[in-house]
């Protein structure tokens, strides 16, 4: 079958033409109810529901979806989504939908359906306490970080699937939107710049643009993410990319920006959208009361995620594929490592998601423009230390310390 866009109309069909590939308690001969979800930046999501079942149909489009088809985008993505949920799957069962099939020529994925599942984000912004948020990000990451590297990985292993992860557009997307365009007034070529900001901040953006030093350590981070392919990442991991249910089980879902890169910026991106909807509660908590007592939940499941990601790969390096990675020292080091790309990897995606294409509903929802531009300016100077101080960290203590100020 050659590509085609799915419809409301033209799905029914399609599923019916796979129906020896999905699983046998799906009745795709029965009458299909067909509902579709699509809510994210870049593809088109469906419920296909039969009888009391139901599957969740992904399809790649030809385009970035947020912005329609004047920005062109390889549907092929979908292959790197479908080849990382099933790593996922196989090194942390429980934590992703579980994967049906993956049509390549169609660039449709067909998973599990999380119904009863809500995306994290909005409750979060209302202040739900999610139980075992970070404990549980923390631990995907440990496994699947750890599973996919040369540590977990026989040498051989590892670079054939490190090869198989060349997402070269989506990288580029990241590599622009993250590490250039909030930083450089000016690009090279021409070339626009999509930033896109609250007026009242103008100030606050031209002079982190004209910081040097902070330029400087941005293109280290850059160039680190370009380089250093230590594992596996999931590569978009913030509280849009998380499901939970009534019960507070929690799903991680598309992992479509996945490549092998360093294994901080997915602890990063995490950490950044918690640090994110603390300091936005001064715009949606009804008192002060009730803003502090969500902030210190929130710095109570970074660290959470911290500490469950050290020591579950802490707990994994003494089993290592060579007695060279079996060094308690070593590992210490490791960790430093990822600690000190995290906060700068933070800092990275707290800028861009207040000045850049890509923004938030934590920040974009506050309803006072005198609070959002507060808001924004906090994200900047926030993040700007977390960039700029990342190489003084020594201890998870020494990022919550930074936080906190911020907070205060």
């Amino acid at each position: 079958m050659s590509y085609a866009i799915l419809t409301l109309e033209t799905l029914p069909a399609y599923i019916r033409s796979k129906a020896a590939e999905l699983p046998a308690w799906f009745d795709s001969s029965a009458t299909l109810e067909i509902n579709e979800l699509s809510d994210g930046n870049l593809n088109a999501v469906y419920r296909v529901s039969s009888n009391t079942a139901s599957l969740i149909v992904k399809q790649g489009l030809p385009y970035l979806r947020v912005a329609g088809e004047a920005w062109p985008l390889s549907a092929a993505r979908a292959g790197f989504e479908a080849l990382a949920l099933e790593w996922q799957h196989r090194l942390a069962r429980g934590s992703v939908p579980e994967p049906y099939l993956f049509d390549q020529s169609m660039c449709v994925n067909i998973v599990e359906d999380l119904r009863g599942y809500q995306v994290a984000r909005q409750p979060m912004i209302d202040r739900l306490e999610i139980a075992g948020l970070g404990s549980s990000i923390g631990g995907f990451l440990a496994q699947t970080l750890f599973g996919t590297s040369d540590f977990g990985l026989a040498a051989g292993d590892k670079k054939r699937l490190q090869a198989q992860f060349c997402n070269t557009e989506l990288c580029e997307i990241t590599e622009d939107l993250i590490f250039t365009e909030p930083f450089e007034a000016v690009l090279l070529d021409g070339k626009p710049n999509r930033n896109h900001f609250d007026a009242g901040i103008k100030p606050a953006l031209e002079t982190m643009q004209s910081n040097a030093a902070l330029r400087l350590e941005v293109a280290r981070l850059k160039h680190r993410f370009m380089t250093a392919g230590q594992a596996l990442l999931h590569g978009d991991l913030h509280t849009g990319s998380i499901m939970v249910s009534d019960s507070g089980d929690l799903r991680v879902i598309d992992p479509e920006f996945a490549f092998y890169g360093p294994m901080g910026f997915d602890v990063g991106v995490f950490l950044a959208n918690l640090y994110l909807n603390a300091i936005a509660q001064r715009g949606h908590a009804p008192n002060e009361l009730e803003s502090r007592a969500y902030q210190t939940y929130l710095l109570g499941e970074a660290r959470a995620c911290w500490d469950a990601f050290s020591s579950g790969f802490a707990a994994q390096m003494l089993t290592a594929n060579s007695v060279s990675w079996r060094n308690a020292g070593f590992t210490d080091a490791i960790l430093l490592e990822v600690l000190r790309d995290a906060c700068g990897f933070a800092g990275c995606e707290m800028i861009r998601r207040s000045v850049g294409f890509a923004h938030v509903l934590d920040v974009d929802s506050i309803a006072d423009a005198q609070t959002r531009v507060t808001v924004l300016e906090r994200n900047l100077h926030l993040g700007s230390r977390l960039i700029s101080q990342r190489q003084r960290i020594e201890t998870y203590n020494d990022l919550e310390t930074i936080i906190v100020e911020a907070l205060t």
